[in-house]
């Protein structure tokens, strides 16, 4: 351990939208540093924190009231000390760059703009960071953050990380932020996010000084370099690799396993079923132009019933009024994942099959619960305790229901992956044995 940790910090972390403590199974369980505290608004998250981290302390509220009782919390736990690591993972879906220009014209008229407030919640989560100047910290959030404009503190428009390297460079940080996609680490779906991580070690920052443009597309020596690729000596985790043993299930006729109540699926109806049910593996059932009576071809875009047999193709179609159409949607939707490659992205709809990719590969129905766990790596054989969501009461639960599907579909659709966090943190911890 370095003599300016030794003297200036202690290895512990803090979390801001802790999002349930997903990430923080990484940093805790995955490389053994405690998570000293946490902070997060939903209650039921709230608690899955604590059944999940009974030692750390819970802030449960807005963070705007609730951040100098945190910062004071962290004060007084280290006797003045630095935490090692802060993380923060705002919510992301207000982060868009479609309004920038909007909001920015609106501020600069007078005007006071249309935005989601959400974007502004790392305003808080920045101030935190002021008082508490942890050696780390790692911002998580979607890649187009990068072009996020904010109202800042002072009421004028400005991009989120030009806001955060304005107020923590002069504090002696150094700032870099990539886009990094966790396939790329081993985790089993691709899942692309804006990492910018800051450091205000003096020896760190010798060999990585402070830049004007924090962003950058290569790789910065805060962040670790992919493992997993044509180029990184391992081939990405695939579908089949991660889940290919389980159990089949059937979205009529099969919604769950036994042996595992946490591999479980929703129904579809008889529709959904019929037009996945003729839908390739790695295809939508918009591309469904064949038809399954006569096997006549389709060329037409906009066909929705054969021209020489008059039977309905197996495609997403509406019946109204006795008319037939397609449904409007994109072409990514109603489609079945490829077993060779990584999932899509875990969102918070991946039970919903009109969303984007939700298909399993070849079975008729979306990936189950127990497939999202893996897929996310929140079961993974890396951690030594099982990350739980039992008793937790959240959605549309029966009494007789000991975890909600909807809380588990929506954490996992928010959240870093653990292991890819614990990859980050262990390179950090990497980079100061290095000094």
């Amino acid at each position: 351990m370095n003599t300016f940790r030794t003297i200036r910090s202690v290895r512990v972390s803090g979390s801001l939208f802790s999002g349930g403590g997903v990430g923080d199974v990484g940093i805790e369980w995955g490389c053994a540093i405690p998570v000293l505290a946490a902070a997060e608004i939903i209650p039921s998250r709230a608690q899955l924190i604590r059944n999940n981290f009974p030692a750390t302390e819970v802030f449960e509220g807005d963070i705007w009231q609730l951040q100098k009782e945190y910062i004071n919390f962290f004060k007084k736990e280290l006797n003045g000390k630095r935490p090692w690591l802060l993380t923060l993972s705002p919510p992301c879906q207000g982060m868009s760059a479609n309004g920038a220009g909007r909001i920015s014209s609106s501020i600069r008229s007078g005007v006071r703009p249309r935005e989601d407030e959400r974007n502004r919640l790392i305003l808080p989560g920045i101030s935190v960071l002021e008082k508490l100047q942890p050696d780390w910290f790692i911002l998580e959030n979607v890649r187009r953050m990068e072009n996020t404009i904010i109202r800042n503190e002072h009421d004028k428009p400005e991009n989120i990380l030009a806001c955060l390297s304005r107020r923590l460079i002069p504090l002696g940080y150094s700032i870099r932020s990539n886009i990094l996609n966790f396939s790329s680490y081993g985790v089993p779906h691709h899942r692309e996010r804006l990492i910018t991580i800051g450091c205000r070690i003096p020896q760190v920052l010798e060999s990585c000084p402070p830049v004007g443009d924090v962003f950058s597309k290569q790789i910065s020596p805060f962040h670790p370099v992919p493992t997993h690729g044509d180029k990184n000596g391992h081939a990405p985790v695939n579908l089949r690799d991660a889940i290919g043993r389980l159990p089949q299930l059937d979205s009529l006729g099969l919604l769950q396993d036994s042996k595992d109540p946490y591999h479980c699926i929703p129904r579809w109806n008889e529709n959904q079923y019929f037009w996945m049910k003729h839908t390739p593996e790695g295809k939508s059932a918009f591309d469904n132009l064949r038809c399954i009576q006569c096997k006549h071809n389709h060329n037409q875009e906009e066909s929705v019933a054969c021209e020489k047999c008059g039977h309905i193709l197996p495609r997403p179609v509406l019946l109204k009024k006795g008319k037939a159409r397609l449904i409007k949607g994109f072409r990514t939707s109603y489609r079945r994942m490829r077993w060779n490659s990584p999932a899509s992205t875990l969102t918070m709809n991946s039970g919903v099959i009109s969303s984007d990719m939700k298909g399993h590969p070849d079975q008729n129905r979306v990936l189950s619960l127990r497939e999202i766990l893996i897929l996310s790596t929140l079961d993974h054989a890396q951690w030594n305790k099982k990350f739980s969501f039992e008793g937790i009461r959240y959605g549309r639960m029966k009494e007789s229901e000991n975890f909600s599907i909807k809380l588990i579909r929506e954490v996992i659709g928010e959240s870093i992956p653990p292991l890819g966090m614990a990859q980050i943190v262990k390179h950090l911890i990497a980079l100061e044995e290095q000094l």
